[in-house]
């Protein structure tokens, strides 16, 4: 098991280079989800959005039975693709036939998860649409997302 997927399941890339000096932000960011299920970063381009999303997404891993996952949507064009993406980015089969979105929240709704959602600013309606729907119908999952500002 690669050192990632460590302890729990889910599918985090792994960390190439250590984490220095942002130990208050994550910690902010841990703390968010004990009052939230969905969590924004927001920032400029290059800030550390995602480095941030993901290590806090390891550190909270432990507290998902079902594990969290990273959904990285930077080369996703349609909007209409997004939960798609998600489904595919979580490595569920979709031999169903079901809608993407219907087969996520069945997926989804007796599970604690988290998902990191990452580069969302060219999708914001369709993750929107999607985090709502997810939000609404399963309980155990919490959101992550980052955009830029």
């Amino acid at each position: 098991m690669s050192p990632a997927n460590r302890s729990g399941i889910g599918k985090l890339p792994a960390e190439s280079t250590s984490f220095v000096g942002r130990r208050r932000l994550l910690a902010e960011v841990k703390a968010a989800f004990a009052n939230t299920r969905l969590l924004t970063l927001v920032g400029p381009g290059g800030v550390g959005k995602t480095r941030l999303a993901l290590r806090a997404a390891a550190d909270l891993r432990r507290t998902v039975h079902d594990g969290a996952w990273f959904i990285d949507l930077a080369g996703q064009e349609d909007p209409h693709l997004v939960p798609k993406a998600v489904i595919t980015g979580m490595g569920l089969a979709d031999k169903s036939g079901q809608w993407p979105t219907s087969l996520l929240v069945t997926h989804l709704a007796s599970r604690e998860a988290l998902l990191v959602l990452d580069n969302c600013e060219h999708l914001l309606d369709a993750v929107a649409v999607l985090a709502d729907v997810v939000l609404k119908e399963a309980a155990g999952v919490r959101l992550l997302a980052t955009s830029p500002s």
